[in-house]
């Protein structure tokens, strides 16, 4: 939803690129080329989105199994403490691959006596960072999101594999 707001508040166009351009070309202009920027974005964010996701719910059924008197609080606010770190990652992650990517364009526009705020409202280098700060917004969405029902779902449970018990016993030597 974020990513089909900001795709249409900022009005673009989906040509930012030559491959969209030669699409549009090909298909006589009869694509939605908006709606194929607005596809490309998720599809970018939801291998990051995945990883997220399936981490977080990981992180709270180890913590689960590795204290059982954790309660519905304490999992989320543990899990939320590596959460914090997994988004600083994946954000960095986000920007290495989008950077990765267009890293023609990146060198073309540091060799080009452009003004900055020119630059930045190029349709080319406004998806690139909208493509950013979209992924990075969903993450930051993500982590708590799926924090929260992981740790719902796993507060009364026990984790396969975990002790039957929440003490220890200990032998007198």
């Amino acid at each position: 939803m974020l990513a089909s707001l900001v795709v249409a508040l900022a009005g673009f166009t989906g040509t930012g690129n030559d491959a969209a351009v030669y699409l549009n070309v090909t298909t006589r202009g009869t694509l939605d080329l908006p709606a194929v920027l607005l596809a490309s974005i998720i599809i970018g964010m939801l291998g990051v989105l995945d990883d997220v996701a399936v981490t977080q719910a990981a992180i709270v059924e180890e913590l689960k199994a590795a204290n059982q008197a954790y309660r519905f609080k304490e999992l989320y606010r543990a899990a939320m403490r590596v959460g914090r770190d997994h988004i600083s990652a994946l954000t960095n992650t986000l920007v290495f691959a989008y950077v990765g990517a267009a890293l023609p364009l990146v060198l073309l526009m540091s060799l080009m006596e452009t003004p900055l705020t020119y630059l930045v409202n190029q349709e080319m280098v406004a998806d690139e960072i909208v493509r950013i700060l979209v992924g990075s917004m969903g993450l930051m969405l993500a982590v708590p999101l799926t924090t929260v029902i992981a740790a719902w779902w796993w507060h009364a449970r026990v984790p396969q594999g975990a002790p039957a018990h929440t003490h220890a016993h200990h032998k007198e030597s």
